[in-house]
């Protein structure tokens, strides 16, 4: 089986010191993560309010989140197949505004459970093509020097939007009566950064078209491994952010309002993490940071679910924000990125796509199987036990994985 992957044409000398353009780049991708986390995260506060009023299980209420990340999983290989004979660019664009209509139609088309989850579908078939897109983008014209420290900084709008959907979801409902309009005020800014899309980025120049064995990239160790390794860091963390704020307010007697800045914290201390982190992978190599960050983010999950006072909670988020998810993210695109860049320049949109699909295929494991742990045990403790062995798994499967970025090895 063979996957047709556009080459990008080298970059001229004058546009390989337009920092002025990467700079702008950067910072539109970093503005479109806020996006597309605040649209997703403004959700989970309110699944509580939701599931009351559609008489929802556990389950059911899992699969919300479930029919979310489906068609995002799904749509991420074929935006992928798509961009290779429309480009990078359109199809960002394209499915920008596709997922500015599903947030749009959580406001005003949910109106039974069927819709609820139709909407949820339509939006993560919208919001999944950004991952992909973006970071093709981004490797394609950001140099190999600062990649790390360029991930960062774009990672860091997934902690801001994560702390704009948490910390506005609560008061927006508080304030309307109607967990709809948190939604519809979101809409606003989906909608408007398509456009900045379409205003600011330049379309990745493609030359000719080279033939990749899709079965050689699959099994491709070193790339098998990457994957893995992906999946098992966003175990925890969809299970965290779909089931944190419900498990804060059914288990830890939290309200709805702070149950949302709870999980904000982890936002909070990601940002500085996430730049630290990818900077410092520039210097000294992305495998050692990644070796350290496992072992941690399983003990910060374990103790999420241990600590019953308020401090206690707050520590373990703010924990698991320096050592977890967003924490990670920038060291292991760039990483991915390096190993690609390497070996198979011509496929990096392709193993970009694959990597972001196999990370993602936990989102649509991980709340549903969490919400069953908790129809089975009445409590939400066991999902998040679970989610740091998943987390020790990940930690073996990157041992295998050379070392790279600037004093690393090269894979």
């Amino acid at each position: 089986m063979q996957r047709s992957v556009d080459v990008a044409v080298p970059l001229g000398a004058g546009e390989r010191t337009d920092r002025a353009y990467i700079a702008r780049l950067v910072a539109l991708f970093c503005a479109g993560w806020a996006v597309v986390y605040a649209d997703r995260t403004v959700l989970y506060p309110l699944l509580s309010v939701i599931a009351r009023e559609f008489g929802l299980s556990g389950v059911q209420t899992g699969l919300i989140t479930g029919a979310y990340f489906t068609l995002y999983v799904s749509a991420q290989l074929a935006s992928g197949l798509l961009a290779e004979r429309f480009g990078l660019k359109r199809m960002l664009v394209l499915f920008s505004l596709l997922s500015a209509v599903g947030v749009a139609g959580f406001g005003v088309a949910a109106v039974n459970y069927l819709a609820l989850l139709a909407v949820a579908g339509l939006h993560g078939a919208g919001a999944g093509a950004y991952y992909t897109m973006a970071y093709s983008i981004t490797i394609h014209t950001v140099p190999n020097s600062l990649r790390g420290i360029a991930s960062g900084v774009v990672n860091g709008g997934m902690s801001l939007g994560l702390a704009a959907g948490l910390a506005l979801a609560g008061p927006f409902y508080q304030a309307t009566g109607s967990w709809r309009a948190p939604f519809l005020i979101l809409a606003v800014p989906t909608f408007l950064v398509a456009a900045l899309y379409q205003g600011t980025i330049r379309e990745v120049r493609l030359s000719a078209r080279r033939s990749v064995p899709l079965m050689t990239m699959l099994r491709d160790p070193t790339l098998l491994r990457m994957n893995l390794a992906g999946f098992c860091v966003l175990y925890g963390w969809w299970v965290l952010l779909s089931w944190g704020p419900v498990f804060f307010q059914t288990e830890r007697g939290v309200s709805l309002t702070m149950s949302g800045m709870y999980t904000l914290v982890i936002a909070i201390t990601a940002i500085p993490s996430g730049l630290v982190l990818g900077r410092l992978s520039d210097r000294v190599g992305r495998k050692r940071i990644i070796l350290g960050l496992f072992p941690l983010m399983a003990l910060t999950l374990v103790a999420v679910a241990q600590v019953h006072s308020r401090n206690g909670m707050l520590l373990a988020l703010m924990a698991y924000g320096l050592v977890g998810k967003l924490a990670w993210d920038p060291v292991g695109i760039a990483w991915l990125g390096d190993y690609m860049s390497r070996t198979r320049p011509e496929a990096v949109g392709a193993a970009v796509a694959l990597f972001s699909f196999t990370s993602v295929l936990s989102a649509v494991v991980g709340p549903p199987l969490t919400g069953w742990i908790k129809d089975l045990t009445g409590s939400l403790a066991g999902g998040f036990y679970l989610a740091a062995a998943v987390a020790l798994v990940g930690f073996f499967l990157s041992l295998g994985p050379a070392d790279s970025g600037r004093w690393g090895t090269n894979p």
